[in-house]
């Protein structure tokens, strides 16, 4: 019995001794894995604290973008507050400007009115009869304009012949573009255009030429006879061809001064007077486009680029019938005058009265 359990005991520490190892490597085994795992650990804390410390400075640049972006913001809203106060003021200034020469423009048609009825009254004393130089109604109600040099050798008029030269406003102008052609001929605002024109050449000098081109969107030279283009306004018949050919043109379209003024610089004749008969600013050019919409602003360019395009030295007589609403055109009309020692009128409706 006791050899029996001898043998028990033997097989029992073999056991245990078993455990013991297996234990023991498990137990490496885990020290070993724990070690690299920390080891990991670390590597991926150092680089988190890397991608930290980058993303902390991209955070700290943006930041910096962030301030110099609103600061630039207020500035920028500071000088469009001033540029928005000053546009203000500057456009009340125009206004002022303009209903000051509105004033002026109708105390200077109202001086003409007096002064036309006083020449009336003039011509009606007894006198010797004059003949008439060319056949005109009425010669001896005839109003003179003040300040109005005709009296060249060799005197241009640029007449306007666009759809604004129908009525005064721009609705009725519009109105007047879907009418007919001997609608738009017999409209009253282009009744007295032709009226002024039989006006001005039955008050040209003696031994004196002139020419005639009407212009909208591109130019229409008067020719009457065998391409005869430079008329002598003391010649009746041929006045009353000139005449003729003038009640035939039909207004229409824009109005492209600049292509006018061009085309004064390459007449075979020079000119030593220049009467420009218009509506206002122009509304077509060639050097200048503009947008889609045809502004004040782009139109005020377009003069200035007809302006360009007028290379000789003579005074620009300019016989103005506004289409309102048209602010300002006046005035630069006034200036072009001044610019080029010429005149500039706004005459009231009653005038010519022939």
């Amino acid at each position: 019995m006791s050899r029996k359990r001898k043998e028990t005991e033997v097989f029992s520490l073999s056991f245990l001794d078993c455990i013991c190892c297996g234990f023991g490597a498990v137990l490496l085994l885990f020290v070993l894995t724990a070690s690299r795992k920390a080891e990991t650990m670390d590597d991926l804390q150092s680089k988190i604290m890397e991608v930290i410390g980058e993303m902390e400075n991209e955070i700290a640049l943006k930041d910096k973008t962030i301030e110099d972006l609103n600061l630039s913001l207020a500035y920028e809203t500071q000088r469009k507050d001033e540029s928005g106060a000053r546009l203000t003021d500057v456009k009340k200034r125009h206004t002022e400007l303009d209903e000051m020469l509105k004033l002026l423009l109708m105390q200077l048609a109202a001086i003409e009115e007096e002064l036309g009825k006083l020449i009336d009254d003039k011509e009606n004393m007894p006198k010797q009869e004059e003949k008439v130089p060319i056949p005109i109604p009425n010669p001896d109600r005839r109003q003179y304009l003040t300040g109005f040099d005709i009296l060249g050798n060799q005197v241009l008029f640029l007449v306007e012949a666009s759809g604004g030269m129908t009525a005064d406003t721009i609705v009725e102008a519009t109105e007047f573009a879907d009418k007919t052609e001997k609608e738009r001929r017999e409209s009253p605002k282009w009744k007295r255009v032709k009226l002024a024109l039989r006006w001005l050449i039955a008050n040209m000098k003696e031994g004196a030429n002139y020419k005639i081109i009407f212009f909208n969107n591109e130019l229409v030279p008067l020719e009457v006879g065998f391409g005869r283009d430079w008329f002598d306004p003391m010649d009746n018949n041929l006045t009353v061809d000139v005449l003729n050919a003038i009640d035939d043109i039909t207004p229409g379209g824009g109005a492209n001064l600049e292509k006018a003024f061009g085309i004064v610089n390459e007449l075979p004749i020079e000119p030593d007077r220049l009467v420009l008969i218009c509506d206002g600013l122009p509304t077509l050019s060639d050097s200048y486009s503009g947008g889609n919409q045809v502004g004040y602003d782009d139109r005020v360019a377009m003069l200035r680029a007809a302006q360009n395009a007028l290379k000789l030295n003579l005074p620009v007589n300019t016989i103005m019938y506004p289409l309102m609403p048209d602010t300002g055109s006046a005035v630069h009309f006034w200036r072009l005058a001044n610019a080029t020692d010429g005149s500039m009128i706004c005459p009231s409706e009653g005038w010519p009265n022939i």
